[in-house]
């Protein structure tokens, strides 16, 4: 251990009597050059002290540090005229080379000691150890610099090699996605050029019978074409004016449609307004209802939509035909008249929508007024409120105030008031005691002298039933024997009944755990099957990747991947194309949830900047909408790299080239996170109002440090396919709804039948689901003031409550006791009913979670039910050009049709066919994560050809939630794992066998034979001691209760709902007149097919009462034109004309397709991996402690002395090993220590004595010599 200045002692002074033999040691210091005493003081003491230690400072050279040195005595013993003594010596160098060594982390060993002749050898030998010490101190720091050096380097190797071989492997999956979509691109080009071939000739074919059909027509037109012209000019006339009707009969049919549902929305809610709904279960009722009624019309809109969709691409096509068509002025004429019937019914709109326009101007208006009346009065009510509240708060204060006050005064109270009741009673009993002692007392007397007349009577009869009482002994000494006999037969029977109770009873306690345990053991064993499931699914994509050749691609990952592209941390970034940032102010204010914060209709015109407020080193959100094209450029890229042959081509840069296809707003905006990582990619999302998905294009560049564009097609760049998901409908639980508060029953310590109850929520949460799995509460029963011990004796049972709806509310009914320890909570549509029942409200689960008991201990869990929505979300990648890798046991499929990426099943959910969840639970780890084993079932794999990808998210995440698509482009493909050992099936508890109830044979014993009473005989009464009892003069005084104060009553202010403020209309665009066109058209023109109008989704009623809706007025049928008599004129003798053929159409040539470009493989190399450096191991240094041995031989006395008989010594102690052991003695004391002086008898004594005081003369000397040198 180190060396401690608190481990060195001296001693100041001795009695010469006890302490001749240490005196002499000091002649052994006298030799040492530079001999001084511990402590000596500077100053010209003249009580000089003397001590049992001895210092030695030396130095080689006196440049140097001097090295001090002390010698410490530890024993000293006689043999013969020898005086042996024995020190310890220790150096500073070696102390101090021990402390540094235990500071680096050397281990340090202490061996045996070892002894030398001489100061100076142990001296030596010390400072020997300290300087190899010293040298192994100093090679281990350098080893251990070296080690660290060594290790950063390794760590540096290692990083880089990772970095490399993450490169590759991801070049290797995109240089193999890409030759398998260029070859699949290859052969669908291959197919397509022979159909069009195919097609071109056939075209070709038709076109030709076109021609000389067309020639025929036209001809035909010719004939036709003088007789029809008067009638035309008429017909065209009436078209006009029939256009123009169509045109106003549509709007009308259309105002009359809206007209409709407007009257309707308006009769639903004036009769909402008149009826007053002051429930919001009835509102949820009626907003289930639209709910409904909007998802039937929602499918009906979507069959028409698709109807729509159909005709519409019939119509183009006969559109088409009939704009082919064109050949004289007639047709011109027609396209003139629906020109200007276009605009004459634009103009007819225009005025009616002017019209509508100034009717709702001054309603806004008069609206406007209305609502600033009632947002003025709001405000003042809210101000009233705000103002009522401090108030309250204040007169609360106080009342806390005063009530601590009185709950002191109180505790006082009722601490006085025991105190008197206990003085009270006290007294009371006193009082009573004398009464009751005088009236004894007098009784006492008057019963001892009846009782002595009586005595004298009794003796005489106790003498005749002595002699009765000694014939019926006799008697039942023997009824007593067969008695006895039989209870003993029934001792038997009743302990084999008791021992099978006791068993019964255990049974009982083990058939309850055996239930408890069984229904543990049916959820572990359903967990079980369910992890035995995903292993086995686990297991089985893994074998498949191991030997299944049709995976070769996959495998082919780990060799031939080129591209490594999978963390760049250090990246910056910048945007083109681009002009709309989010603030940090918006961001952060609708970053409510990963989802929400793409809620693009929540963004304002102030939340949008023109300039990046983000750092370019740091993730960007923007506002994008359709058509949008934009690139994002990463530079100084440090971990990628693609592998050409075996040289890696470090990526110092990615450039993505973004198109923004479709978004679900109504406004075609979205939100876009651009990720600070180029691995990680983007985020897109949008608000949806439509039935559009989320679709963006991407272009993908990879260029080395020269700014050379990499060739896709010339690597292996494998990129991955991950978490493509898709999930029918998101879980949720009703968070909006909390059920009823769980009423028990049980029983007190006195026997009476109390309730308690549990509410889940008192805390004020509310249900919620976390990673899939619904959030559980947990607990016990508040009884109130009753004293309830729960138990198996005392059981719990849930008391079942039906509401029924009376008035304006739900009210409890019906309550009924059950045994079931498991019950339903229904919903609001129920009024949060309690029990059994399966609760439906119109048809539809109402059932919000479920209450369990443990009835012996009382604990009460809640458990919310997990629902799912049915709002359906998909998302898929088109590869285009590029080769699709697939993955064994992967929920991910390839359409080669139309080349979409996608899983056409829900992978979300286990409940709804999946293998695994997407999220993680407590129980089962999900595949949605890129750390999962899992990770395969969600993706698969893409050889890059081209770099251009299209991705797709259909459908929002969750009901009235934005739709959301991440998308990250990069080299870690969900390669499958092994999945190691399948999950241990649990076992079942063992099921406790009953006991077997005993024989019993005597059930009731017969009554026991009554021993006959002896006579008692008579005593004499004794004269009574009669009772003296003191009291008090006057009772105690009870205190008088405090008064407790008066809680104060807040007041009310009834703040109505804030009012809406009405939107100003817009005023409607006049129509441009149409340039007509000098065209004949033979043909009827073609009519578009009208597109269905979209349901409405329903607004949600709310509580407060709505404004009075405005009467809907309805619009005004236009009149129908008439249509003109043609003018006949009779021409005699006119032949009978042909009929006009048809024309045929004129087909369409077909587009040649275009060949697929090769894919540019990617090459990564990768260097040999680095080797770890060996862990440094702490060296090991050993020491040894150096005691010198010092021998002093006296001469021997012819006649020695007679002696005086010295004190018995104290028995001597063998040499310590530690410092802490020197001598130490008290000032003028006598040694008791490890020195003291050995027994050496009566004719060495007076020698001894003598020697002292010659070696202390000689010690005087050599010190006042040693002070001079020091001075």
């Amino acid at each position: 251990m180190g060396r401690k200045d608190s481990q060195r002692f001296s001693i100041r002074k001795y009695s010469f009597g006890a302490a001749s033999v240490l005196l002499g040691t000091t002649i052994l210091a006298m030799g040492a050059t530079g001999v001084h005493a511990d402590e000596v003081s500077t100053s010209a003491a003249t009580d000089t002290p003397l001590s049992a230690s001895v210092l030695t400072d030396t130095a080689a050279d006196p440049a140097t540090t001097v090295d001090h040195s002390e010698k410490q005595v530890v024993s000293v013993k006689e043999e013969g005229n020898t005086t042996v003594t024995t020190s310890v010596v220790t150096t500073d160098s070696l102390e101090d080379a021990k402390t540094s060594a235990v500071k680096e982390g050397v281990e340090v060993e202490e061996t045996a000691p070892q002894t030398h002749t001489s100061l100076e050898g142990a001296i030596a030998d010390n400072q020997a150890q300290s300087k190899e010490i010293n040298t192994v101190v100093s090679d281990y720091q350098k080893a251990k610099e070296s080690h660290k050096k060594d290790v950063a380097e390794y760590d540096k190797a290692q990083a880089e090699y990772d970095a490399k071989v993450a490169e590759k492997a991801a070049a290797d999956k995109a240089n193999a996605a890409s030759k398998a979509q260029y070859d699949t691109d290859q052969a669908v080009y291959e197919k397509g050029l022979a159909k069009y071939q195919a097609d071109k000739k056939a075209y070709d074919a038709a076109l030709e019978e076109y021609n000389t059909q067309k020639l025929t027509y036209d001809s035909k037109v010719a004939e036709k074409a003088a007789a029809d012209a008067a009638n035309a000019k008429s017909e065209a006339d009436y078209k006009v004016q029939l256009a123009v009707y169509e045109t106003a009969k549509k709007n009308y049919e259309a105002a009359m449609a809206q007209y409709s549902k407007d009257k309707a929305k308006y009769d639903a809610e004036k009769e909402a307004y008149d009826a007053k709904v002051v429930e919001k279960v009835r509102t949820e009722i009626e907003n289930k209802a639209a709910q409904e009624q909007y998802e039937k019309d929602l499918a009906t809109y979507n069959a028409a939509y698709e109807k729509y969709q159909t005709d519409l691409a019939a119509y183009k096509t006969a559109k088409a035909a009939y704009d082919a068509k064109v050949a004289e002025k007639a047709a011109a004429d027609a396209a003139n008249a629906k020109a200007k019937a276009k605009y004459d019914a634009e103009m007819v709109t225009y005025e009616a929508a002017l019209s509508e326009y100034k009717t709702n101007k001054a309603l806004y208006d008069a609206a406007l007024a209305e609502y600033n009346t009632k947002k003025a009065a709001y405000d003042a009510k809210v101000a009233e409120k705000t103002q009522a509240e401090i108030t309250d708060k204040a007169a609360q204060e106080q009342y806390e105030k005063d009530l601590a006050a009185y709950n002191t005064a109180y505790q006082k109270y009722q601490t006085a008031l025991a105190a008197y009741k206990t003085a009270k009673a006290a007294y009371d009993a006193k009082v009573a005691e004398k009464a009751t002692a005088d009236k004894a007392n007098a009784e006492a007397k008057a019963k001892y002298d009846a009782e002595m007349a009586v005595y004298n009577t009794a003796k005489a009869q106790y003498d005749k039933d002595l002699q009765k009482y000694q014939a019926k002994k006799a008697q039942y000494d023997k009824d007593k024997a067969a008695y006895d006999q039989l209870v003993a037969i029934k001792a038997e029977e009743d302990a084999a009944k008791a021992k099978y109770e006791v068993e019964l009873a255990k049974y009982n306690v083990d058939l309850e755990q055996y239930g408890k345990d069984f229904a543990t053991y049916q959820t572990k064993l359903a967990e079980y099957q369910t992890a035995l499931a995903q292993y086995k699914d686990a297991k089985a994509a893994y074998d498949k990747y191991m030997n299944d050749n049709g995976f070769q691609d996959l495998k082919d990952v780990e060799t031939v991947q080129d591209l490594t592209f999978q963390r760049e941390g250090g990246a910056i970034h910048t945007i083109n194309g681009i002009s709309a940032y989010l603030t940090r102010d918006a961001q952060a204010r609708l970053n409510t949830s990963n989802v929400h914060q793409y809620d693009s209709n929540k963004l304002e015109a102030s939340d949008i900047v023109a300039t990046s407020p983000w750092a370019n080193n740091e993730t960007e959100f923007i506002q994008i909408k359709e058509g949008d094209k934009f690139v994002v450029t990463y530079d100084n890229l440090n971990q990628s790299s693609m592998r050409e042959n075996t040289d890696m081509h470090p990526i110092k840069r990615v450039i993505y080239r973004y198109e923004i296809l479709t978004l679900p707003s109504n406004d075609g905006k979205g939100i876009a996170a651009v990720s600070s990582d180029p691995t990680v990619t983007l985020t897109v999302g949008a608000s949806t109002d439509q039935n559009k998905p989320v679709k963006v294009a991407v272009d993908v560049e990879f260029y080395d440090g020269n700014g050379n564009k990499f060739d896709l097609t010339q690597y292996n760049a494998i990129v991955a396919l991950n978490s493509l998901n898709h999930w029918t409908g998101a879980s949720y639980v009703d968070s909006g709804d909390k059920p009823r508060a769980l009423t028990v029953e049980a029983k007190d310590k006195n026997g009476n039948t109390v309730r308690g109850t549990w509410n889940p929520y008192a805390d004020g949460s509310s249900m919620s689901i976390e990673n899939n799995a619904v959030v559980v509460k947990n607990g016990t029963a508040d009884f109130g003031t009753a004293d309830v011990t729960i138990s198996a004796e005392n059981p719990i049972k849930i008391v079942a409550q039906k509401a029924t709806w009376i008035g304006s509310e739900f009210t409890v009914s019906e309550e009924t006791v059950i045994d079931a320890t498991s019950v339903n909570v229904s919903g609001a549509g129920n009024g949060h009913s309690i029990g059994t029942d399966e609760f439906t409200l119109d048809g539809k689960d109402d059932v919000i979670g479920s209450y369990t008991i443990d009835p012996t201990s009382g604990r009460i869990i809640f458990t919310p039910k997990k629902k799912f929505e049915n709002v359906e979300h998909q998302e898929s990648v088109n590869i285009g050009n590029n080769r699709y890798i697939p993955i064994p046991n992967s929920s991910v499929s390839y359409d080669a049709a139309t080349k979409e990426v996608t899983s056409f099943k829900d992978n979300q959910y286990i409940e709804h066919g999946s293998i695994f969840n997407g999220e993680s639970s407590t129980t089962l780890e999900g595949w949605d994560n890129p750390s999962s084993p899992y990770l395969y079932y969600g993706g698969a794999g893409l050889k890059m050809a081209d770099g251009h990808l299209v991705f797709t998210a259909n459908g929002a995440n969750a009901a009235g939630q934005p739709t959301v698509y991440w998308f990250a482009i990069n080299s870690n493909v969900g390669i499958p794992k092994n999945p190691g050992e399948a999950p241990k099936e649990p076992t079942a508890p063992e099921e406790p066998k009953a006991p077997t109830p005993p024989t019993i044979t005597l059930d009731k014993l017969p009554a026991e034979p009554i021993e006959p009473t002896p006579p008692t005989a008579p005593v004499a009464p004794v004269e009574p001691s009669y009772t003296v009892v003191t009291v008090d003069a006057e009772g105690p005084t009870a205190p008088t209760e405090p008064t407790a104060p008066t809680p104060p009553t807040p007041t009310v202010v009834e703040v109505p709902a804030e009012p809406s403020k009405p939107e100003e209309p817009k005023a409607p665009t006049p129509p441009t007149e149409p340039n007509y066109t000098v065209v004949t058209v033979d043909a009827e023109e073609p009519k578009a097919p009208t597109e269905p109008k979209a349901p409405t989704p329903p607004t949600p009623a709310l509580v407060e009462v709505p404004v009075e809706p405005r009467k809907i007025t309805a619009p005004v049928e236009p009149k129908a034109p008439t249509p003109p008599t043609p003018v006949v004129v009779e021409v005699p003798g006119e032949p009978t004309k042909p009929t006009p053929p048809t024309e045929p159409t004129k087909p369409t040539p077909p587009t040649e397709p275009t060949a697929p470009t090769p894919p540019t493989m990617v090459t990564v190399n990768v260097p040999n991996k680095p080797v770890s450096p060996k862990e440094l191991v702490a060296p090991k240094v050993k020491w040894h402690k150096n005691y010198l041995v010092e021998r002093v031989t006296r001469p021997v006395p012819t006649t020695p002395p007679t002696p005086q008989k010295p004190k018995t010594p104290g028995t001597p102690t063998g040499p310590s090993v530690t410092p802490t052991s020197s001598i130490v003695a008290k000032q003028e004391t006598e040694r008791t220590n490890s020195a003291v002086l050995p027994e050496t008898g009566d004719s060495n004594q007076k020698l001894a004595s003598l020697t002292g005081l010659g070696l202390l003369s000689m010690a005087l000397s050599g010190l006042w010599s040693a002070r001079k040198r020091k001075h």
